[in-house]
């Protein structure tokens, strides 16, 4: 189902053009145990337009395991050097209360409805009373968040903060990497639960299976730059054997739709 106008200039290497492609699930700078050459924000936008992506939501990596108030004022900085393009998830991580009161203050000041929940270096389950607070502002305000996934362990939790926290859109990174079935009772069981395709792991059939047990409208298209290369991880999406109008929704017009409207 690969028709012309959706991939004219994939095979002469140019970027897809008059397409909407949004990048629901990047990063910026470093990580401890990957190598990334190149960790500026500006190389890895280049690298994002090569190939036709024209909006990227992302996260700091110093975030992510280190010192998340520190890189979340990275991507608010990243923002405001490329307005319209970069958009920032601020990392909360649920540690310390007095942390997590200051990151709703500075989203609060910077008007950014976008957060990004990962347990690496805390092991502290998504549904914890820690997490509460950024819950409770997050759907006073109707904001997304993005929730590092692998398979059940992490989305048994987020289905019960979904169905309790009925106004904030979430997004399950990685979805169908493990444990495939939790990702489609997710997704049906909660109007609020979306799902997100990049992966590490490219299993046969896994984009055809996510729309069918989904539906196409509730999927987002994300890299995960600069660990994956956006080539690969749009080729999952380009390359599957479903209809051009699905490719568009999970490309971007499901990112138009779950993103808010204005930062």
């Amino acid at each position: 189902m690969l028709t012309l106008p959706l991939v004219r200039n994939l095979f002469i290497g140019g970027p897809l053009r008059d397409e909407v492609i949004i990048d629901a699930h990047m990063h910026i700078g470093k990580y401890y145990n990957f190598l990334i050459p190149s960790t500026g924000v500006a190389a890895v936008i280049e690298n994002a337009k090569r190939i036709g992506i024209t909006r990227l939501y992302g996260s700091s990596l110093l975030s992510l395991r280190n010192d998340a108030i520190a890189g979340n004022n990275m991507v608010i900085e990243a923002h405001k050097a490329y307005p319209g393009v970069f958009f920032p998830y601020l990392v909360v991580k649920p540690n310390y209360a007095e942390e997590t009161r200051d990151i709703l203050d500075l989203a609060e000041r910077e008007h950014t409805k976008q957060f990004k929940i990962h347990d690496d270096g805390n092991g502290i389950p998504f549904d914890h009373k820690n997490y509460i607070p950024l819950y409770e502002y997050a759907d006073q305000i109707g904001a997304v968040i993005l929730a590092h996934t692998y398979g059940e362990m992490h989305v048994a939790p987020l289905i019960k903060v979904a169905m309790q926290f009925k106004s904030v859109k979430i997004l399950l990174g990685h979805s169908g990497i493990t444990d495939e079935d939790a990702y489609y009772l997710a997704a049906r069981s909660c109007p609020n639960i979306f799902l997100e395709t990049c992966n590490s792991l490219a299993w046969y059939g896994l984009i055809e299976r996510l729309v069918k047990k989904a539906g196409a409208d509730r999927i987002c298209f994300g890299t995960d730059m600069p660990f994956m290369s956006p080539d690969q991880q749009i080729g999952r999406i380009l390359g599957a054997r479903i209809s051009d109008e699905d490719k568009r929704r999970i490309l971007g017009l499901n990112a138009l739709e779950v993103f808010p409207k204005k930062l």
